[in-house]
């Protein structure tokens, strides 16, 4: 649907009937339009895309440039494809187009030191093998490609009719970027900013060392900006940047509180926290036991990421036990 005067919005689902969609969008020009996301390289995705570049009376040789947010695959994974249909080219931040290799390629590598980050954390063997696995289930979606154009922050991308402006926003990624037009006071956000969800930032072998940090800064950054219209990558558009920044901030608050009263009972590693904070109390929240293996890592190392950053702004210890990292509160 065209969502504002020359942006139309294209919902691309994700695979194996997994009830989540990728919002890409489509900034029309007068030398050629700007798509800023693709969702996975699966047959239903590429499907979606097309029939809904005919509804909209979109051709794939009307896009000159693929905008990718980050490397993650329900933003990258088609990007080759439509590369090749569209004979555009591929922009990145330079801080994600080095972790494709990495990711997509040859990734034994950082599914191996995944595996060992997970197990020092207090995860169970079994179970980080098969957080290991589903770590490399969404490789199958993804056509790995380097990138034509990598970016900085402040770099622009024009279409002869909107001049976007390059913001680096790590936290969710290292090369995490938005694109921002100040004329018209629209933000394309990719998964910095969501309406109904919180940006998940977790700590891995290629995260900074401090991601949460890194994220609540790339909040402030974009909170700057003038916005009338904020495209995010997941979930509804919506125009009220400030209101939402400032909820995404109490959530982080909370979170904190929570991690900190969690290490009150007691010194514990960070599958410990995770399973106290993932309990079922309420009737919105999935148990501990009841989550998918992608689900339980993506809380693992959300924990993990938040144990570095307290113990980085120094509210708590870290101490190893033979091994295995565990924290105190201080």
């Amino acid at each position: 649907m065209e969502i504002v005067t020359g942006v139309h919005q294209l919902r691309i689902p994700f695979p194996e009937g997994i009830e989540r969609l990728t919002n890409a969008y489509v900034i029309e020009g007068n030398r050629g339009s700007i798509l800023v996301d693709c969702g996975w390289d699966s047959s239903e995705a590429i499907w979606a895309f097309r029939e809904q570049l005919r509804v909209e009376r979109l051709a794939f040789e009307d896009i000159n440039w693929i905008v990718v947010t980050h490397v993650h695959p329900d933003h990258f994974g088609m990007a080759a494809k439509l590369r090749e249909l569209c004979g555009a080219k591929i922009v990145m931040h330079r801080a994600d187009a080095e972790l494709i290799r990495s990711r997509y390629v040859d990734y034994r590598s950082l599914a191996e030191e995944t595996e060992k980050m997970l197990l020092a954390h207090g995860v169970p063997a079994d179970e980080a093998a098969r957080m290991r696995a589903a770590s490399a289930w969404g490789a199958q979606y993804v056509t790995a490609v380097e990138p034509d154009v990598v970016v900085e922050d402040g770099d622009t991308i024009s279409n002869g009719t909107f001049q976007m402006e390059v913001l680096h926003t790590p936290g969710h990624t290292p090369g995490h970027l938005c694109l921002y037009d100040p004329r018209k006071r629209r933000l394309f956000c990719g998964d910095i900013v969501l309406f109904d969800a919180m940006p998940h930032v977790g700590a891995n072998p290629q995260s900074g060392k401090d991601p949460v940090a890194e994220y609540k800064s790339s909040l402030e950054y974009v909170s700057e900006r003038l916005v009338s219209f904020v495209f995010p990558g997941h979930g509804p558009v919506f125009n009220s940047l400030g209101i939402r920044s400032e909820e995404l901030r109490r959530l982080l608050e909370t979170r904190q509180r929570q991690i900190l009263a969690v290490l009150d009972e007691g010194l514990k590693d960070a599958y410990q926290v995770t399973r106290v904070l993932y309990r079922g109390v309420d009737a919105s929240d999935a148990a501990y036991e009841d989550l998918h293996a992608r689900e339980r890592r993506a809380g693992v190392t959300e924990v993990i990421a938040w144990l570095r950053h307290l113990d980085a702004c120094g509210k708590i210890a870290t101490l190893d036990q033979n091994g295995r990292t565990v924290y105190l509160a201080k």
